[in-house]
């Protein structure tokens, strides 16, 4: 079948006229800002993105769970965007995503544009990264990952602009932006193996100037100062290298899952779930002639540019696979930015010389995960699937909440922290988990928390710390004034579920004395 890529490195991009590129691009742009402006969240948020949120407003670069998960420049733009002279701070950190989301989409369009000759195959490829479930869901919420997926398009902006020009420059600019990448999140250090054998096989095959491998080695350590200051800054403190290495490399807890190389029926079942999930459309299929187009395009000249996307596309797949975490369908967005690109390609192959019944169908077709994601949470909660979530938080439906990516109005986190703050007595201790605390965090480091209520975790305190013992909370338990957010296993000590019983207290419950013996535990 023709490929409708563009014809190679010698016809450069220049000749399409620049300006309707450029008018093309910001038309995209202005349509996803919109798109993810409107279903951002609107305020405080449960978890790490609370925890985001809180950390932008400390002006906190470093985080308590280790360098690797400090991610220094999406921290520094959040901060940037607490001038904005509108809303409040936590709607303005979730505005990061959505800004650095909308210009990953953009990114993506005019790539496709440049690789192919079909702009219905570039808007075919683009809607589908755009109504991507989990991409879409992280441009609505305080999240590091769409600075990331914007940078990484970047870099592929520039791969291209090498290959249609031959201009060293280009790949030069490449290693800034993966080097600010990594300064973001270590997983722009994947991308890094293949320029580096780019430019390796440049250099030897192509005879290029010797100057350009140290070149781009000190334009990429420019691009990555931020994080690798912080590192000697550890250094310079008295950490030892070693420690300091493996927090750079794997933060504090996470070594194990970060080598992992057991990659088992469950994880690769999940994957196809999450994966399903983000492409839920028949449209999804024109990925794999996508694949083809990487690997073989029909124009010469072109491998140098698509084959290491296919490449990174390999190597994203089968770091979130192996990623055996909690969250590890996040691991995956780098993926579904490269498969939709992979999907605008497979489009430019499938609708050559096909009619424009097809091209609109294959938008049509494209746009419709939405509709798909709509009616998902009824359907899953009827069905009675479980999402493995062990416990329900007030204020929060676990279907509806993972299940659309859309935020637009939900107050939930809010709603629960102020209810909090109305229903504990003077002098009383509540006991929170890491999800529940972060938007009392954040009504504490605003100044609209009690100052008789004290909270555990403390706002400002390090992260993952022990469950406090029978003796740090011997005076609350004696006054009866010990609450918390979740008596269930993993949500609260496990010595108070052992011994003490529980009463409902609004949203939340009351430890209400020893449990006699045969006496059962309460549970919501």
């Amino acid at each position: 079948m023709a490929s409708g890529l563009h014809p190679g490195p010698t016809e450069s991009a220049g000749r399409r006229p620049s300006s309707r590129l450029g008018r093309e691009y910001l038309v995209v742009l202005a349509a996803a800002g919109v798109l993810y402006v409107a279903t951002v969240a609107p305020g405080p948020l449960w978890q790490d993105n609370g925890l985001a949120q809180v950390r932008a407003l400390r002006h906190d670069l470093y985080g308590g769970l280790g360098l690797a998960l400090s991610h220094p420049l999406y921290y520094l733009i959040a901060i940037a965007f607490q001038k904005l002279p509108f809303a409040e701070s936590a709607y303005k950190t979730n505005l990061v995503a959505s800004v650095f989301g909308a210009l990953t989409v953009g990114n993506v369009y005019l790539l496709l544009r440049l690789l192919t000759t079909r702009r219905a195959a570039a808007v075919v490829g683009t809607i589908s990264l755009a109504v991507a479930h989990t991409f879409w869901q992280h441009c609505a919420l305080a999240e590091v990952y769409t600075v990331s997926t914007a940078l990484l398009t970047a870099e592929l902006l520039c791969l291209v602009q090498y290959a249609c020009s031959g201009k060293s420059a280009w790949l030069l600019t490449l290693f800034v932006l993966n080097g600010l990448g990594v300064s973001n999140h270590m997983l722009a250090a994947l991308n890094l193996p293949v320029w580096i054998v780019l430019l390796v096989w440049l250099a030897w095959r192509r005879r290029r100037n010797a100057v350009l491998l140290p070149a781009a080695a000190v334009l990429w350590v420019i691009g990555a100062g931020i994080y690798l200051s912080m590192i000697a800054h550890e250094v310079a403190a008295g950490q030892s290298l070693g420690a300091v290495l493996r927090s750079a490399l794997f933060g504090d807890q996470y070594a194990g899952n970060v080598l992992n190389i057991h990659i088992g029926a469950g994880l690769i079942g999940r994957a196809l779930l999450y994966l399903g999930l983000n492409f839920p459309t028949p449209v999804a299929l024109l990925a794999l002639l996508g694949l083809g187009a990487l690997w073989r395009p029909a124009a010469a000249g072109w491998p140098i540019a698509t084959r290491p996307i296919g490449a990174l596309l390999v190597i994203h797949l089968l770091w979130g696979l192996h990623y055996n975490v909690p969250d590890q369908y996040t691991f995956f967005i780098p993926a579904i930015v490269l498969i939709a690109i992979a999907l605008g390609l497979g489009a430019d192959r499938f609708l050559a010389g096909r009619g424009r019944a097809w091209v609109v169908a294959a938008v049509a077709l494209a746009a419709l995960p939405p509709l798909v994601y709509l009616p998902l949470p009824r359907i899953v909660r009827a069905a009675g699937l479980s999402l493995g979530v062990r416990r329900e938080i007030p204020y929060r439906d676990t279907y509806s909440y993972f299940l659309w990516p859309w935020k637009a109005g939900d107050q939930g986190p809010l709603r629960f922290a102020t209810e909090v703050r109305r229903t504990l007595p003077d002098g009383a201790l509540l006991l929170a988990d890491d999800t529940a605390v972060r938007p009392i965090h954040y009504l504490m480091e605003t100044d609209r928390w009690r100052r008789d209520v004290a909270v555990w975790p403390a706002l400002g305190g390090p992260e993952n710390t022990p469950w406090p013992t029978a003796t740090d909370l011997a005076r609350p338990l004696q006054t009866g004034r010990l609450y918390v957010v979740s008596p269930v296993p993993g949500y609260c000590p496990g010595w108070l579920l052992e011994h003490y019983t529980f009463e409902p207290a609004g949203v939340l419950y009351r430890v209400a004395g020893l449990r006699q013996p045969g006496e059962p535990g309460t549970r919501p």
